[in-house]
C-alpha cells in the first residue's frame, strides 16, 4: 500500500503540489476564521440558584431558601457537587456537573427541579437561573463617569441605555452592573403621623398599586367608526403619588402627602464601585456567552461603544479599564513568538546540518505545510487557539520536521547513488528512499501519538487546560506524516534529481569523525558504559522528591486582583471610604496604571460578596516601562505596605482571571483551603481559629485568613405570642409590617418610556435607624384597632451569623491561605503533620477536608500516576508491535529512562518544580524520545539481515543514521529553546513542559547515540538473514 502511495506521489508530482497548494490556501483561511483567546476555558460545568431574599438574615436565608433547594437539587444525574452561601438578603446554590455533561441540557434540569422547590419556598422566593457563562465570563468591563451626573442618573443610564445596547450583541450573554443607586420613587413614611391617622404600612402598600394602572373599556361606534375607550389611571409622577387617597378622616380624603414624604430617592444598596481615588463610579461588565469567541465578542463590543457613546448624555463617558484582548493578543504574541523564533532556529540547523542545500528547503517546507494543516483540523473540531493549543504547535515546532528530515535525507542518499538519470530509475530510486524509512518512521510517529492519547483521560482542570495542547501536537505529528509521504517525496523528486551532494559538510564530518571514535571505545568498554549511565540514572531519579510539586504554575495576567476582607460589622461607606484611601496611595506606585474597587455585590450576584468585603482590580503597566530591576513579587511588598495603613484589612493576593476561576470552580479565592465540616456554627469557628492558629506558624504561608461568618449586626424583634392572641394578630401580619416599613416594599412600578422604577414604600431614614421609632410602628388589628409594634414583640439589637456555606448538604467554615512557596505539596504537606492533633481532638460530627488549588493538584497527580504508566505500557505494545521481537522492543524502550536523566536535571537546575505541566513534558519526552531509538535500531537489524556482522552493522547503521538521528534530536531541541526562554504573558505553563522535553531529548540523544549501540552489541536480537 506504501510502495503504491509513493509511486503515484512521485510520477504524479506536479498534480501533487498543486493539491499541496489548495490545502495551504485552504489554512490560511483556516487560521484567519479560528476563535482566538487567552486561556481554555477551565470552568466546570455548573448551574447557580440566585434568589433574592429582601431583607432576610443569612440563618432565615438558610432555613426557607437554600436547604430546600438544595434538598431538590439534590437527587439530579450527573451532579457532583453543590454548594451553597447564604447571606443576607441573597441566597446562592451552585450545581455543579460532571464534564461532559451539556451545559444547557444542565440548566433545563435544574430549572424543571426548581418548579417542585417553589412549593416548598415562602411566596416571596423567585429563585433565578445564572447566566450562561464561565470564569472567562467577564471580557469587557468599563466605567460611567461625569462631573455633572450623580450616581443614581449614571446607574439609571447604564441600565436603560448602555446595556441595552450592548446586550443584543452576538456571543454577549449578559450585561451586568455594579455600583452606583438604583432609581426608586420612594414614600418615606414616618410612624408618628401613620400614628395620627391610624394607617399601618400596609394600607400605603395597598393603595399603590391600587391607584397605578391603566384598563381597557371595549369601544363604541359612531356612525361609521368605532373608537377604543381607555381608561388612563398610570401613576406619572411624585405629584400623582402624593395624591393618593389613602382614606377619609372626618369626611376628609388623607393623601400620601399627609403621611409620608414622596420623593425620588435611591435604593437600599448592597455594592458600590471606586476608582483612582475619585471616589464612586457605575461600573458594567460584559459577559461572554458559554463556548462564544471572545476575541470577536470583545471586538463587536469595541466597535459599538462609539455608538453609545455618542448617544450618551453630555458629560457622560465610558471608561474602559479591562479588555481581554490585550491578554489574548499578549498571551498569542508569547506562543506565537515561540513557533517563529523555533521555526528560524530548525531552518538554521537544516541549513547547517543537512549539507544540501535543495535538501534543506524541501524539509523546510513541511513547516508551515504542516502548521497550516494543523490549522484546518483545530477549525473543523472546534479547538480554539489559544495559549494550550498554539502551545501544542510550539512544541511540535522541531518534532514536524523530524519525518521529513528522515524521508528527504534518505531520498537524497538514494538518489545520489542513481547513476542512471532516466525517468524510471528515478522513480525507483526515490520509491526506494521512502519505503526503507516509511514503517520505522510511522511507528516512531504513531508512538509519539500514542503517548499523548492518555492525556485525554485528565479530567477537571487541568484536563480542559491539556487537551487542546494533547490534541494539537497529534494532530501537527499526524499533519508531518502526510507531508513527508506526499509533499516531501514529490518536492524532493523536482529539486533533488541529479543531487551528488551527499557527502558531509566541514561541520559534520568533524561530528561524524568523533562519534565514530568515541562509539569504538565505548564498545569496547561496554559494561562500565552501562554502569555509568545506570549510575546517571539512579541520581536522576533520587533528585525528582527534591523538585518540589505544584498544580500548575500561576499565570501572570499583567495585573493584580486583591481580596480585602473588613469586620463583618463594616459598613458599605466605610468601605468605600478605605477603597478611596488605598486606590490613591497605590497610584503613588510608578507601574499602576489604574484601580478599580468592588465592594459588596453587582445587580446580579454571581460572586456575593458583602459589604465588608472588597476585591481590587489594579492594573499595571507593560514590563518595559517598569523601574529597573523591579518584578511582580516586589510590587506585592509594596502593595502590602499600603494596606498595612488601614487597620483591620486582611488581603489575599491573585489576579482577576484567576480570582474569578476559583471562586467559580471551588467557591474560594486563595490557593489552598481548610474546610472545617459540622452542624454548629459556633463551634466550627471555634475549630477553624484553631486551624487557624497552627497554619499562621508554617513557614511560606500568606494571607491566613478564617471565613467570617459571626459578628453580623442583627435588630432581632421576637414577637410575643401571648400579645399577639390577645389581639387576634397573626405573625404574618406583623411580618409583613416589619418589612414593608423597615426593608421597604415595592408596592408598584412607575413608567417612565423604556424604563421602570419602583415605588418603594418604608420609614424615613432617620426613624429606622431608632429603635423607639421602630417600636412605635402600627399593627391593625382584624378589630380594627392600632396597636404599636413595642406592645406585641421585643425589640433588641445582638450579634448573629454573616453567612452560612454549605457544601453537599452539610455546613462548613473555610480557613484559606495562599501559598508563598512554589511547592505546595510540601507546604500541604507540612500543614497535615500539624494538623493531626487538631483533627484528632474535633468533636464527633466534625471533620476536616482540604480544598483551592491543592484540590486540583491531588486530583491530577493521582490521574497522572495512571497515565504515566499507561503511556509507557502503550510505547512497550507500539514497540512490539513494530519490531515483533521481545529483545528488540525492551531495546528501545530503555531509552525511557535514561531520556529521564536530562529532563530531572534541567528541572533541578533551572528550579522548575514538578507540576503537571512539567509531567506532561515528561509523557511527550517519553514518546519523542523513542522515535530515533526506533529509526537506529530498524535500520542495525536490516544490516544484520543483509548478511553483515553484529558489529559491522552497529557501526555502519550508527554512521549512515548519525545525520537524520542528530537531525531530529537537534531541530526538537532548537525548536524549544525559544519556548523554554520565553517571558510573555502565559510562558509560566508551557516553560516546564519545554525545559524537561529540551534536557531530556538532549540526554536521550547521548544515550541513543552511544549507549544503546553498546546495548544492542550485548544483547542482540535474534535475526534472520534474507536470502
Amino acid at each position: 500500500m506504501l510502495r503504491t502511495l509513493f509511486i503515484g506521489v512521485v510520477s504524479q508530482r506536479a498534480l501533487i503540489l498543486f493539491l499541496a497548494i489548495i490545502v495551504a490556501a485552504t489554512g490560511m483561511l483556516a487560521w484567519r476564521e479560528l476563535p482566538i483567546d487567552a486561556f481554555p476555558d477551565v470552568t466546570n460545568v455548573q448551574v447557580m440558584i440566585l434568589t433574592d431574599s429582601p431583607g432576610m438574615a443569612p440563618i432565615d436565608v438558610e432555613r426557607q431558601v437554600t436547604y430546600p433547594i438544595e434538598l431538590d437539587m439534590a437527587g439530579l444525574p450527573n451532579v457532583k457537587l453543590i454548594r451553597s452561601l447564604s447571606k443576607a438578603e441573597l441566597s446562592l446554590v451552585v450545581v455543579v456537573f460532571e464534564d461532559d455533561t451539556d451545559i444547557y441540557f444542565a440548566r433545563q434540569l435544574v430549572f424543571e427541579r426548581l418548579q417542585s422547590a417553589r412549593e416548598k419556598l415562602p411566596d416571596w422566593a423567585e429563585p433565578e437561573l445564572g447566566p450562561v457563562s464561565t470564569g472567562l465570563g467577564e471580557i469587557y468591563q468599563y466605567t460611567l463617569e461625569s462631573d455633572s451626573h450623580s450616581l443614581m442618573e449614571l446607574r439609571t443610564i447604564q441600565d436603560w441605555l448602555v446595556a441595552p445596547m450592548l446586550r443584543p450583541l452576538k456571543g454577549v450573554t449578559e450585561v451586568n452592573t455594579f455600583g452606583g443607586f438604583i432609581r426608586q420613587y420612594q414614600i418615606l413614611v414616618d410612624p408618628i403621623r401613620l400614628e395620627q391617622y391610624g394607617i399601618d404600612v400596609r394600607d400605603v402598600v395597598e393603595a399603590m398599586a391600587a391607584n397605578n394602572a391603566n384598563t381597557g373599556g371595549g369601544y363604541i361606534v359612531k356612525g361609521e367608526e368605532q373608537a377604543y375607550v381607555r381608561c388612563v389611571g398610570l401613576l406619572n409622577n411624585v405629584e400623582d403619588i402624593a395624591n393618593v387617597v389613602l382614606k377619609a378622616k372626618d369626611g376628609t380624603p388623607v393623601l400620601v402627602r399627609d403621611i409620608a414624604d414622596v420623593t425620588k430617592g435611591r435604593n437600599l444598596r448592597q455594592g458600590a464601585v471606586t476608582r483612582d481615588g475619585s471616589g464612586e463610579v457605575v461600573c458594567g461588565m460584559v459577559i461572554l456567552l458559554k463556548d462564544a469567541n471572545s476575541r470577536k465578542v470583545v471586538n463587536a463590543v469595541k466597535k459599538t461603544i462609539p455608538a453609545v457613546q455618542a448617544a450618551l448624555p453630555k458629560g457622560v463617558k465610558i471608561n474602559t479599564w479591562y479588555d481581554r484582548t490585550s491578554l489574548i493578543q499578549e498571551c498569542v504574541s508569547t506562543i506565537s513568538s515561540s513557533i517563529e523564533n523555533g521555526a528560524i532556529l530548525v531552518i538554521f540547523a537544516l541549513l547547517l546540518l543537512l549539507g544540501s542545500l535543495r535538501t534543506a528547503i524541501v524539509v523546510i517546507v513541511s513547516l508551515p505545510f504542516t502548521a497550516l494543516i494543523t490549522f484546518i483540523a483545530m477549525k473543523a473540531l472546534g479547538i480554539t487557539a489559544n495559549l494550550m493549543s498554539l502551545g501544542g504547535l510550539a512544541v511540535a515546532i522541531g518534532m514536524v520536521v523530524d519525518s521529513s528530515i528522515m524521508v528527504a535525507e534518505n531520498m537524497l542518499r538514494r538518489l545520489g547513488e542513481n547513476d542512471r538519470r532516466t525517468e524510471k530509475s528515478l522513480l525507483r530510486a526515490a520509491v526506494r528512499g521512502c519505503m526503507e524509512v516509511a514503517r520505522p518512521l510511522l511507528f516512531a510517529e504513531a508512538i509519539i501519538i500514542v503517548t499523548f492519547i492518555p492525556l485525554l483521560t485528565l479530567v477537571g482542570m487541568e484536563g480542559k487546560m491539556f487537551h487542546p495542547l494533547a490534541k494539537t501536537l497529534c494532530i501537527a505529528i499526524v499533519g508531518s506524516v502526510i507531508s513527508a509521504f506526499t509533499v516531501i517525496p514529490a518536492m524532493a523528486a523536482v529539486l533533488l534529481r541529479g543531487a551528488t551532494d551527499v557527502q558531509d559538510g566541514f561541520i559534520f564530518s568533524h561530528i561524524r569523525h568523533a562519534y565514530l571514535w568515541l562509539l569504538h571505545t565505548l564498545l569496547k568498554t561496554p559494561r562500565l558504559t552501562l554502569l555509568v549511565s545506570i549510575a546517571a540514572f539512579v541520581t536522576a531519579v533520587l533528585t525528582i522528591p527534591h523538585l518540589g510539586t505544584e498544580f500548575i504554575p500561576t499565570l501572570d495576567e499583567g495585573a493584580f486582583a486583591v481580596n480585602v476582607v473588613r469586620l463583618s460589622s463594616s459598613s458599605l461607606n466605610e468601605s468605600v471610604r478605605q477603597c478611596t484611601f488605598l486606590e490613591n496611595e497605590f497610584l503613588k506606585i510608578p507601574e499602576v496604571t489604574t484601580i478599580v474597587s468592588k465592594t459588596g455585590r453587582a445587580a446580579i450576584s454571581e460572586d456575593p460578596m458583602g459589604p465588608e468585603q472588597s476585591d481590587l482590580f489594579i492594573m499595571l503597566k507593560d514590563r518595559s516601562q517598569w523601574r529597573k530591576g523591579m518584578t511582580k513579587e516586589k510590587l506585592r511588598d509594596e502593595l502590602a505596605k499600603g494596606f498595612a495603613k488601614v487597620p483591620g484589612t486582611k488581603p489575599a493576593f491573585s489576579q482577576p482571571i484567576a480570582l474569578r476561576v476559583n471562586e467559580l470552580i471551588s467557591g474560594i479565592k486563595s490557593e489552598l483551603a481548610i474546610k472545617v465540616f459540622g452542624p454548629d456554627l459556633d463551634e466550627l469557628v471555634k475549630q477553624a481559629n484553631r486551624v487557624s492558629s497552627v497554619i499562621r506558624d508554617i513557614p511560606g504561608a500568606q494571607d491566613v485568613k478564617v471565613e467570617q461568618v459571626t459578628g453580623f449586626p442583627q435588630l432581632d424583634i421576637t414577637l410575643d405570642r401571648k400579645a399577639l392572641a390577645q389581639y387576634h394578630l397573626n405573625a404574618d401580619e406583623v411580618a409583613a409590617v416589619v418589612e414593608a416599613a423597615l426593608a421597604g416594599k415595592a408596592a408598584t412600578t412607575l413608567v417612565e418610556g423604556q424604563a421602570r422604577f419602583d415605588v418603594v414604600v418604608r420609614l424615613k431614614d432617620e426613624c429606622r435607624r431608632r429603635i423607639e421609632m421602630v417600636g412605635r410602628l402600627l399593627i391593625k388589628t382584624p378589630d380594627g384597632l392600632t396597636v404599636p409594634l413595642r406592645r406585641l414583640a421585643r425589640i433588641r439589637e445582638l450579634e448573629a451569623p454573616a453567612m452560612i456555606s454549605r457544601e453537599n448538604g452539610n455546613r462548613r467554615v473555610v480557613v484559606e491561605v495562599n501559598i508563598g512557596s512554589k511547592d505546595i505539596g510540601g507546604f500541604v504537606k507540612e500543614t497535615q503533620k500539624r494538623l493531626a492533633l487538631v483533627k484528632d481532638t474535633l468533636p464527633a460530627g466534625y471533620w476536616l477536608e482540604y480544598g483551592g488549588t491543592f484540590e486540583n493538584q491531588k486530583r491530577a497527580m493521582e490521574r497522572l500516576s495512571v497515565v504515566v504508566p499507561l503511556s509507557v505500557t502503550l510505547i512497550f505494545v507500539m514497540l512490539l508491535a513494530a519490531f515483533g521481537s521481545m529483545r528488540t522492543a525492551v531495546l528501545v524502550l530503555a531509552n525511557l529512562p535514561f531520556a529521564l536523566i536530562g529532563g530531572v536535571a534541567t528541572a533541578y537546575l533551572t528550579g522548575t518544580v514538578l507540576s503537571v505541566p512539567a509531567i506532561v513534558g515528561f509523557i511527550a519526552l517519553f514518546g519523542t524520545s523513542t522515535q530515533d531509538g526506533v529509526v537506529l535500531v530498524s535500520f542495525i537489524n536490516d544490516l544484520r539481515r543483509a548478511g553483515k556482522s553484529m558489529e559491522a552493522a552497529v557501526i555502519e547503521g550508527c554512521s549512515l543514521r548519525l545525520r537524520s538521528v542528530v537531525l531530529t534530536s537537534v531541530t526538537t531541541i532548537l525548536g524549544l529553546v525559544p519556548l523554554s526562554m520565553a517571558v510573555g504573558a502565559g510562558a509560566e505553563v508551557q516553560r516546564p513542559l519545554a525545559l524537561v522535553v529540551l534536557g531530556g531529548m538532549a540526554s536521550a540523544l547521548l544515550l541513543v547515540l552511544l549507549v544503546l549501540p553498546v546495548m544492542y552489541s550485548l544483547w542482540p536480537p535474534e535475526m534472520e538473514q534474507e536470502s
